[in-house]
């Protein structure tokens, strides 16, 4: 410990004789010099003349009693103190009291400092037992039909969790996700233009891993097989189409890099899939709604390399 906090403890050893003395012939509001009130200041400064034949100001009190010294004072002023607790001067103080302050009883002040620090450090070491603890889970999905992982496209994954705001996540090619969280429950949409949109409520607990089985989406499915170039019958294809497609669809393609996209009729699309091309088997759907037995929307897009 430097010199300067050997010499500040000694300072408030100092002041706890200063007031012990004080207090053999007077009563003050409070045996701790620091709540001294005005009165008793006031009657301290001329006890300490009548002793020592000089005083100290009011302010150089508050600044050296009522607050906590970042220095000591001046020494004219630490000998004027230590003459009125009955020493020839503050090195003889020094000399006395400082060969090892420390194994003394701590004054007020550091008191006060060593509990503080002792909370401090307690509520330290509680916050960090209970606060919670990060943890890896992983979840793999599932076809809840076939019972296989799902790995042909990514799933999209919208994370929700309690007072922020959603995060978006993919599966990976084995068709799991793993996702680093505090929370003991974790909620999350899945979506895939082949599944059905799901929302998911897990409780987890530690390094977890979790299987989640999606339901097949049919009409998208039905649209994929419709749309592929497997199918060798047209005449087939195209009324298979009028029957899964409702009249007043909304049809749009997702066009490249961002830049828009194309609105059809139902008549548009059939059409537009009739034509055995290259491009068409690069269609994917992707995103599909359909109400009474019919594709009410339809998105899809075509992959480009």
């Amino acid at each position: 410990m430097s010199e300067l906090l050997r010499d500040l403890e000694l300072f408030q050893q100092l002041l706890e004789q200063v007031a012990l003395k004080f207090g053999e012939r007077h009563h003050p509001s409070s045996a701790e010099i620091r709540e001294w009130k005005g009165q008793d200041i006031s009657d301290f400064q001329k006890d300490l003349r009548l002793s020592t034949r000089s005083t100290i100001s009011e302010k150089w009190f508050y600044n050296y009693v009522k607050n906590t010294p970042e220095k000591l004072p001046r020494v004219d002023i630490l000998n004027l103190l230590t003459t009125y607790v009955g020493y020839a001067n503050w090195n003889a103080f020094k000399a006395r009291k400082g060969a090892d302050p420390f194994k003394k009883k701590p004054t007020a002040i550091w008191r006060k400092v060593y509990l503080g620090l002792t909370v401090l450090t307690a509520i330290g070491f509680l916050t960090y037992a209970f606060s919670p603890k990060s943890r890896t889970v992983h979840f793999c999905f599932l076809d809840a039909a076939k019972k296989e992982p799902i790995t042909a496209l990514p799933i999209d994954l919208i994370i929700l969790n309690d007072g922020e705001s959603p995060s978006y996540h993919k599966t990976d090619s084995l068709g799991c996700f793993r996702l680093e969280t505090k929370e003991q429950h974790v909620q999350f949409i899945a979506k895939s233009p082949y599944y059905k949109t799901d929302t998911i409520y897990k409780s987890v607990h530690d390094n977890t891993s979790h299987q989640v089985r999606l339901q097949t989406d049919d009409y998208a499915l039905m649209l994929r097989y419709y749309t592929g170039n497997n199918v060798k019958d047209w005449t087939s294809r195209r009324g298979e189409l009028y029957k899964l497609i409702a009249e007043d669809a909304i049809i749009f393609e997702l066009l490249p890099y961002q830049i828009g996209v194309e609105l059809y009729s139902k008549q548009q699309f059939i059409d537009k899939l009739s034509v055995p091309t290259k491009t068409l088997q690069k269609l994917e759907i992707v995103e599909t709604a359909h109400k009474d037995g019919q594709v009410i929307k339809l998105k899809f897009k075509i992959a480009h390399e």
